[in-house]
């Protein structure tokens, strides 16, 4: 007597439908999905390929390299706002005003610098921002200084994320405008090196 609980493959799968390009057999009661690879390598049909993963599922973002992103472009934000107010000061010839902006701007670089591994390109802009600023020795910056340092960090908030290349354009537009960007050991050997 055969016993009716156990499962049967059948000799030949019947004549069903397939999707296209999915080729092979297919066990009654089960449903064949739609060929959702549209890509082709070379040499080879799509369905062999397999179906497309979301590039999201494959490299999820890390939360905490989102979470520094999200805070430096608020804390840039807000820089980006002092040295506007710094820059009007400085061109009305109110340097007090234009320096005390220039100061608030000082207290946000250590937070800002926090978020250094963004990357490679942002670490070296804030790090030089840093030095430049130490190395005023409490000297104001002049209106053309502090619209320099203004146009950096506004690019900066723009895109958070540049190349180390480009962090050192930044970098080089800042030593343009007379700011000492390293700290003042390495200029020292720098200068005397140069003599």
């Amino acid at each position: 007597m055969a016993d009716t609980n156990q499962f049967q493959l059948p000799k030949k799968a019947p004549e069903r439908p397939h999707a296209a390009g999915t080729g092979g057999y297919s066990l009654p009661g089960t449903q064949v999905p739609p060929a959702t690879a549209t890509r082709t390598a070379p040499g080879r049909d799509a369905a062999a390929l397999g179906p497309m993963i979301d590039i999201d599922t494959l490299y999820p973002a890390d939360k905490e390299y989102v979470s520094d992103i999200v805070d430096a472009l608020a804390l840039l934000g807000e820089a980006v706002g002092l040295l506007d107010k710094a820059r009007v000061s400085a061109r009305n010839k109110e340097a007090i005003t234009a320096d005390r902006y220039w100061q608030r701007f000082q207290m946000l670089l250590p937070k800002l610098f926090r978020h250094r591994k963004i990357g490679d390109g942002y670490g070296v802009v804030i790090n030089s921002l840093h030095f430049a600023s130490i190395n005023q020795h409490g000297t104001p910056l002049s209106f053309e200084q502090i619209t320099t340092v203004w146009r950096v960090v506004k690019e900066l908030r723009n895109a958070p994320v540049p190349h180390f290349e480009q962090g050192l354009k930044y970098v080089q537009e800042l030593e343009d405008c007379r700011l000492q960007v390293y700290p003042a050991t390495i200029s020292e050997l720098i200068e005397e090196k140069e003599e």
